[in-house]
């Protein structure tokens, strides 16, 4: 494997600058902050272009695409035994590095769903790369990394080893053209609400997230409202992402699924307070999450959906709970978060293990069959990125995810975006509906600087 030493900087928006304009660049932004202690989930960007192969599903069908031999294959097999079958062609030995190349790209939350719904985006678009930076912030180093699979890898990286340097700042603008609408009001969601509360008080449910989404038309480029929404909403799983004509701003603060070295992670966040200007309010509201009982139950019924989730992949007797009702602090909202592992079957794939677990339980409900059922018939939006996962596959054997949370998808000069909350049947309508409004108040806050051109 090719390594070359490049210069560091602590904002690896640097890095982007440089390779935002090749053919569909990545972004995936840890948040790092210099003034911020060490955090193993703020430790590593990783960025990319120019894939060799683009992978996208359209219709029900995937599309492979061969950028150097210029052929398109469409299969009608499930997509994600296409994507293992097609990286099970390139591998290599394990690395100490997060991403040594490989797929990298999102399955919409609808993949797996059989409403029909007017989808934004493609329900599962992913490149294969042979080459990535790597900025470690934690050593302050920075790499070019190949796998060198193709032969014009190398020159490539090599040029642009040489160009390295802080970047002018763009010239180009972004701003919105009309005012945020959303999907529905308070009495709208109300009777959402009232319908939930009646399906779990049948016993079909224990959980149920009720989502709302939101749209606004604009001008411009979403790389300008994307480096002000990182510098505001400061998340380790965040990530910029362009596909031809639509490009996705993730602002997660949440992990779905890690798996390095057969040791597989999930970090579910379950229970939200908002953050107060007063430290001595914010500390309060700190403290009542950590000790409410409601927030703790649900986040409870989500680590067990999760443990029976990675049960199916994971070896016996392997499973536990190595953090439980942590309190994780966002720039808008503290969050209650647990941790479980488990060790991956011999027999079993990085691609079987996030296929089975997907979508999140944080972010459908419990039991998740049911749940999903139930957010299908309650919702006229599909969801599309919120509460998929933008992933990467790496050719050494790696997986690391998100859940698609905090996002918002730019096409045709529109953003989408949404935000939801688990119900249960201690929930109170009007606080339900206000955190909606506290977990989306960061893309707002953000979108407020582009009200006009500037």
């Amino acid at each position: 494997m090719l390594k070359i030493s490049i210069p560091y900087y602590s904002d690896s928006s640097v890095y982007f600058e440089i390779i935002r304009h090749f053919d569909w660049p990545v972004f995936l932004d840890s948040s790092y902050q210099e003034s911020m202690p060490k955090n193993n989930l703020v430790r590593f960007d990783v960025l990319t272009a120019r894939p060799f192969i683009k992978i996208s599903m359209l219709e029900d069908r995937v599309h492979v695409y061969n950028v150097s031999l210029n052929t398109i294959e469409k299969k009608d097999a499930d997509p994600f035994i296409i994507l293992e079958n097609l990286m099970s062609k390139y591998k290599l030995p394990k690395s100490e590095l997060p991403f040594t190349g490989g797929a990298l790209g999102y399955f919409s939350y609808d993949i797996k769903n059989k409403a029909q719904k007017e989808n934004v985006i493609p329900g599962m678009q992913f490149g294969i790369y042979d080459w990535a930076f790597i900025i470690d912030h934690h050593t302050k180093k920075a790499l070019i990394v190949s796998a060198n699979f193709q032969d014009d890898t190398s020159d490539f990286i090599k040029d642009l080893s040489t160009s390295i340097n802080k970047s002018l700042p763009s010239k180009d603008t972004f701003y919105l053209t009309n005012d945020i609408k959303s999907s529905m009001n308070k009495g709208m969601y109300k009777k959402k609400f009232d319908s939930v509360k009646n399906y779990l008080r049948m016993g079909d449910c224990y959980q149920v997230n009720i989502s709302k989404k939101y749209r606004v038309e604009s001008k411009g480029d979403p790389w300008i409202l994307y480096k002000k929404f990182r510098n505001i909403n400061k998340s380790p799983f965040m990530a910029y992402i362009k596909f031809d004509d639509i490009t996705l701003l993730s602002g997660s603060p949440e992990r779905f699924i890690k798996s390095d070295s057969n040791i597989v992670t999930t970090r579910p966040i379950k229970g939200t307070a908002a953050r107060q200007s007063k430290k001595v309010d914010d500390d309060k509201k700190k403290e009542i999450l950590q000790n409410s009982v409601k927030e703790k139950a649900e986040n409870l019924m989500i680590v067990d959906l999760l443990r029976n989730d990675l049960g199916v992949n994971c070896k016996i007797g392997s499973i536990k709970v190595d953090e439980l009702f942590t309190v994780e602090s966002y720039p808008n909202v503290h969050h209650l978060v647990s941790s479980i592992s488990g060790i991956l079957k011999d027999k079993s794939s990085i691609y079987k293990l996030f296929r089975d677990a997907f979508p999140g339980g944080s972010i459908t409900g419990a039991p998740k069959k049911r749940a999903m059922e139930i957010i299908d018939e309650l919702e006229n939006h599909a969801r599309d990125l919120y509460c998929g996962s933008v992933v990467y596959f790496s050719f050494d054997g790696k997986l690391d995810s998100n859940i698609a949370i905090r996002s918002m998808i730019h096409k045709n000069n529109t953003l989408h975006f949404y935000s939801g909350g688990g119900l249960t049947i201690q929930s109170s309508m009007e606080s339900e509906y206000q955190e909606i409004e506290d977990k989306v108040n960061n893309i707002k806050k953000t979108l407020l600087y582009f009200n006009e051109d500037e």
